[in-house]
């Protein structure tokens, strides 16, 4: 079963100060996860928060993205006993969430996880907590100075794919509701709820694009499928890439990880699974030493590759959302929107 259940989508509005007042009732009677400040650092992360006052509203985009709640960066998947004949144990990790102020790009991203995980083989420790979860999110007034949401689809703002989406109205926000979830979140709050209001969401779409330096995905994909793209780019950008695996760690869509076993100082037997990196020089390194993904250059172009052809082919989206956190992370100053403008230029042919 689908982890978003779409329906016709329904519009109401909510006054700001509304608005404030539905975000504390909620903390107080679920887990409320928010944009919030950490406690000891200024970065902006999604936090578990008690109260609206500890939300913070005026914000680009979180550091690390909202995907760790359902895909954690350390999990355990079971624990488990070599010697006994009923040996696992798997523990129940999902509770109702209610997540606020999630961006368009961001629930893109969860979207394509959503679609990677339904696949033939259904990973329930990801689905049992999208399953339990409902997202608040809030379409961008204007992009950041790393943002390309509209070149891959994925913002300002949504037209499907969301439980509630708010859109920025001046006094008010536009509500709309676009899933099964969503519509038991608005009728169990309906009081905060008022009258539908207008919104060009084009019109919105049509002037953020205008303001961004963006690119045409169709011809970026055509490049990279065809293989006309010229080998220099790819060995410019492994010399400056440090496989630091910043970029890959932090994005949205990534869904790499690997499994492992920890014995606990207690004796217990815990089998993990942690986020990983196709840039890690282990991550396709098999037994005996060979490592079928060399030299870097050829590590470098699966990466493009993956992200705007494969996952098109297979999930009919980008799997770039144009977050812009590769952009901001990366220590060696390799532009991944920089580097998909040189693929839409690139002129070599085979």
């Amino acid at each position: 079963m689908p982890v978003i259940s779409k329906i016709q989508i329904k519009n109401a509005s909510i006054t700001k100060t509304n608005l404030f007042k539905l975000l504390d009732l909620i903390s107080q009677e679920k887990f409320l996860i928010a944009p919030a400040e950490g406690p000891d650092l200024e970065d902006i992360n999604f936090l578990p928060v008690t109260g609206a006052e500890q939300i913070c509203f005026d914000y680009e985009n979180t550091l690390v993205p909202p995907k760790e709640y359902f895909f954690g960066q350390s999990e355990c998947m079971f624990s488990f006993s070599p010697r006994s004949n009923e040996s696992i144990t798997v523990t129940d990790q999902s509770e109702e969430l209610v997540f606020f102020g999630v961006r368009p790009c961001d629930v893109k991203a969860i979207e394509l996880l959503d679609k990677f995980y339904e696949r033939s083989f259904v990973d329930d420790y990801y689905l049992s907590k999208r399953a339990c979860s409902v997202i608040i999110s809030v379409a961008c007034s204007q992009l950041n100075e790393e943002c390309f949401c509209t070149s891959v689809g994925s913002g300002p703002v949504l037209t499907e794919g969301f439980d509630i989406q708010l859109i920025d109205a001046g006094n008010d926000f536009a509500v709309q509701v676009g899933s099964e979830k969503g519509l038991q979140l608005y009728e169990q709050y309906q009081d905060f709820f008022g009258a539908p209001i207008d919104v060009d969401a084009e019109k919105e779409f049509e002037k953020a694009k205008a303001s961004e330096p963006g690119f045409d995905l169709q011809r970026v994909y055509d490049r990279l499928k065809s293989n006309k793209v010229d080998d220099r780019l790819w060995a410019d950008i492994a010399r400056r890439c440090q496989s630091c695996g910043l970029c890959l760690l932090l994005c949205p869509t990534c869904s790499c990880y690997t499994v492992i076993d920890r014995v606990t100082p207690n004796g217990r037997n815990l089998r993990m699974r942690e986020w990983d990196c196709c840039y890690f020089e282990g991550f396709t390194r098999m037994a005996g030493g060979q490592n079928p993904v060399k030299p870097k250059e050829e590590m470098i172009k699966r990466k493009y590759y993956h992200k705007l052809v494969q996952q098109i082919d297979e999930f009919g989206m980008s799997g770039c959302t144009g977050c812009g956190r590769c952009n901001t992370v990366c220590v060696g100053n390799v532009n991944w929107l920089e580097n998909i403008r040189k693929i839409e230029g690139s002129g070599r042919d085979v």
